[in-house]
């Protein structure tokens, strides 16, 4: 729950900064022109540029757009934009598979994101959401100096609303994949039979936790995983990508420490140890699970897939 606390106190704290000293408002009627063509307001481009830090304040920062439609678009496109979470994965991938045109293939990933919103804000707006009821009207503010009291009173009332919201919901769902993920306990069979498989991949057993990968690997989420691992299969996905994916659903930042325990037994294992084991030969396919193709649609998926559980609470809430 608290590891999404930092980073909306931080957003809030600039955004009450912003508010305060009159940009806010000027940012959105700069925009509104640009906003109008894909069928938006100019208030909308405040939570969208919120979404690259975290969804959730910027799903909850629509509530300053008065037309019902046009801030249901923006709550339903928010997700698109590559918040914070979303960039581990990215670098993690993008370091190891594209090194040479790392910093283009990761501005493609931010772009992808925009373009998908804007075509679905333009699809919604016209099958959807045809009118837009509320007329963009808005109030030009004097510039101030902000207080440092005023800002910090602001962010930690929506800190706190924040937490009374979403805190419950996340703990519950969290609680929920931690069992999946921890049961049932791994018995000596287990993980000696785990000790053999890590051994015949060319992973020494003592530079990894054994347990770790068994218990990951026979947990309920393991089986899940393996279950509908043939969904993920045209995708190129196998069933250790697909658990790091079901994980991925409650925070987007335990797709790379799941990926960490499976392929390396380490949840912080380093990116060129990672890099190693992710292009490593698998002895049942003859070939590496992740190739650069691979961890282009992985990247891809992680960007258009569920957003995380407290994103899923904010959109239904607000």
């Amino acid at each position: 729950v608290i590891v999404f606390l930092p980073n909306i106190l931080i957003l809030y704290a600039f955004i009450s900064f912003m508010e305060d000293s009159g940009y806010m408002a000027r940012a959105a009627f700069i925009m509104d022109k640009i906003m109008h063509k894909i069928g938006l307001h100019g208030k909308s481009f405040i939570p969208l540029v919120m979404g690259f830090g975290c969804n959730v304040p910027a799903i909850m920062a629509t509530r300053t757009i008065e037309s019902r439609t046009s801030r249901l678009i923006t709550i339903l496109i928010v997700p698109f934009m590559s918040c914070g979470a979303r960039l581990p994965i990215y670098l993690l991938l993008v370091g190891i598979f594209f090194p040479n045109n790392a910093s283009f293939v990761l501005l493609g990933m931010y772009l992808l994101g925009i373009i998908v919103a804007v075509i679905t804000a333009k699809l919604l707006r016209r099958f959807h959401y045809r009118e837009d009821e509320t007329p963009f009207v808005m109030e030009l503010p004097p510039y101030r100096i902000p207080t440092l009291k005023a800002t910090l009173r602001h962010m930690w009332g929506k800190g706190q609303q924040y937490l009374k919201k979403m805190g419950g919901l996340i703990l519950v769902a969290s609680l929920i994949i931690w069992a999946l993920s921890y049961f049932p306990r791994p018995n000596e069979q287990t993980i000696e039979q785990t000790r053999m498989e890590l051994i015949s991949n060319g992973i020494s057993p003592d530079s990894v936790d054994v347990e770790a990968v068994a218990s990951t690997e026979n947990s309920y989420l393991g089986k899940i995983g393996k279950a509908i691992q043939p969904i993920f299969e045209p995708l190129g996905f196998n069933w250790k990508m697909t658990v790091s994916l079901i994980s991925g659903t409650v925070a987007k930042e335990t797709v790379v420490s799941t990926l960490g325990v499976l392929y390396s037994g380490n949840s912080e294992a380093t990116q060129a140890d990672m890099g190693k084991r992710l292009q490593q030969i698998n002895p049942q396919t003859g070939k590496p699970d992740f190739t650069p193709l691979v961890a282009m649609c992985f990247m891809i998926f992680v960007l258009i897939y569920v957003p995380c559980l407290a994103t899923i609470v904010a959109i239904v809430k607000e």
